[in-house]
This record gives C-alpha cells, structure tokens and sequence, in this order.
C-alpha cells in the first residue's frame, strides 16, 4: 500500500482560499482537485498528519470538504510529527512507500518530504 501523510493548512489551502466568513477548517477547491488527482494516478491512501485531526471539528470538515483519507496519526503531544509518522507506520507494516506532504518540517526532513509554499499551497 502507498500512503501519503497530508497536512491541510498550507496544503489544501493557502492565502488566497475563499474564506468570506472566515471559518477555521476551509479547503480550497483548487488544491484538492490537485491532491485527488495525485491519488487517482498513483493510487496512494491518505492518512491526515494535519492538526485537523486532533479536532472532531476539523474532523468533521474534513470529511465535508471531501478530504479522502482512511486513517490518522497518533496524537503525540510534545513530539515532533515526524514520530507521529514513524509511529503510524509501525503499526501498519503493509505499507511499502509513503510520502509526506506538509508546509512545516517539524523534523520531517529524514522522511520523503514535499514541502508547498505555505503562500500558493
């Protein structure tokens, strides 16, 4: 199975989303297009790394936005999301390639790392 670890903020939206009420979970219609273009030809999972995973809100709108992911990564307070990684990975040894997709590197830079411009996602 081929995986991507998928942050949101920064990712799959960016400083010029439309956000006209300023909610706290959006995504931007352009860049998930991207994203399900990228599953489609690789035919990659999505497991969210994103902060939006910790929040049954940002759960939620996730799921509302139709973000397609078939997991999450451990929430892991205090360490660095590379092991929050590291640890979904352990406890799914099916997994023969993965990438990370995130706008930060929080010691994601040992990992397969495509870091976006946290500006045009």
């Amino acid at each position: 199975m081929k995986v991507i670890f998928l942050d949101i903020d920064g990712v799959l939206n960016c400083k010029t989303t439309p956000n006209p009420r300023g909610f706290p979970y959006v995504v931007d219609k352009r860049l998930l297009r991207r994203l399900k273009t990228l599953l489609e030809d690789t035919g990659a999972k999505v497991v969210l790394s994103s902060s939006w995973r910790i929040d049954p809100a940002g759960l939620f709108a996730a799921k509302h936005w139709g973000v397609p992911f078939i997991g999450i990564c451990p929430d892991m307070p205090n360490s660095p999301r590379s092991k929050e990684v590291l640890a979904w990975l352990k406890r799914h040894p099916k997994v023969t390639r993965f990438a990370v997709i995130d706008d930060e590197d929080d010691e994601l830079d040992e990992l397969p790392l495509f870091q976006p411009s946290a500006t045009t996602g």
